[in-house]
Order: C-alpha cells, then structure tokens, then sequence
C-alpha cells in the first residue's frame, strides 16, 4: 500500500487519495447496486429514512449553525456549489442525530444505530465541482470541510473513524489561519482544539 502518490500529510487529509478512491468503488458498485442490495450487504447498504431527510422543515440550534455559513459564500461565483454541499451537511447532521441516543447495535434488532453511515454518505453525494474546489484550497470548500470533520469527531469511538475529524478540523484550521477563525470556533470546540 503506498500513500505516497497522494501528497503530502495536509493532501491526503483533504482527501487527494481516498475520495477518488471511494469515487472509483462508487462507479464500480452502481451498476450492479441492486443485487447487491438484495444480498448479504443488504444492511450495509440500506441507508434507511436518508431520502426522507429535509433539513429545511427542521429549526434547531445546530442547523442554524451550519446555515449561518451561507454569509462566507454571500458574492462568491461558486455560491451554488457550496449551497448543495451545505445542504448535504445538514441532512447528513441530521441522519447522523436521529440516533444520538441509541445503544449500540443490539443482536438481532431490527433497528440499529447507523450514524457512522452519515459519515459515508458525504463524499457520494458531494459533487466534483466542491471536491476541485476543496484541493484549490477555497476558504467557503475549507470551512464546509471543517464541518464535516466536527461530525466525524462524533464517531471518534470507533476505531475505524478515530481522529479523522480531529484531523481534518486541525489541517483546515492551519491552512486558513486567524482570518477566519470566527467561521472555525465551532469546529475547534467539538474536535477540542479550541482557540
């Protein structure tokens, strides 16, 4: 296994090899998603109520939160495209919070705590255009990165997700620097790398 094609450490943190990665996987599994589906992975890839998910019909003080972001991309060219991936943020916030209160998996339930699925769902649903701008480096890409990393931090007790938002928070944060550290507070404080 060899990273080194995919950059340096801040590269690979802001996806350079693992989201073309999952792209590829994504544009292999497609085709054949159905049989799939209906097979043993069926619970893998069953993403339960996530097409029912409207951020627009809930009001609460974390998706407030993430929409206040909209002030950072107010005149920009590229407003439409982080307006798309703020909306997937919020339904993957809110898939994500449906089950903050649920146990862990209990054997043979038929409902199981599938937050760690809310993880998965971002680069599917991210468009090409805000991953271009993601690696350009954008202030708007950065800062909506770094709110995906505050909701990966919420699976930071899983061994599989253990310091990936803490990472991708820090690296945003050090390639923004203090200009924007008003739009990074809230990221800081969930992965505890407070200003």
């Amino acid at each position: 296994w060899d990273e080194s094609s995919w950059g340096g450490r801040k590269d690979r943190i802001l996806g350079a090899g693992w989201v073309p990665m999952l792209r590829g996987v994504q544009a292999v599994l497609m085709p054949y998603f159905e049989v799939l589906a209906a097979g043993q992975l069926r619970e893998a890839l069953d993403i339960g109520n996530w097409d029912d998910m409207d951020p627009d019909l809930v009001e609460d003080i974390d998706d407030k939160r993430f929409c206040r972001m909209r002030e950072i991309w107010e005149h920009n060219p590229d407003a439409s495209t982080y307006e798309e991936i703020l909306h997937v943020l919020r339904r993957i916030r809110m898939f994500m919070a449906q089950f903050s209160t649920m146990e862990a998996e209990t054997p043979g339930s038929s409902v199981f705590n599938r937050a760690w699925q809310g993880a998965f769902l971002f680069v599917p649903f991210a468009s090409e255009r805000y991953f271009a701008l993601l690696h350009q480096r954008q202030p708007p890409a950065l800062i909506l990165y770094a709110y995906y990393g505050a909701l990966l931090h919420s699976l930071n007790d899983s061994w599989f997700m253990e310091g990936w938002g803490y990472d991708i928070v820090g690296v945003v944060n050090d390639l923004l620097g203090s200009y924007w550290e008003s739009w990074m507070s809230w990221p800081l404080e969930v992965v505890g790398l407070e200003t």
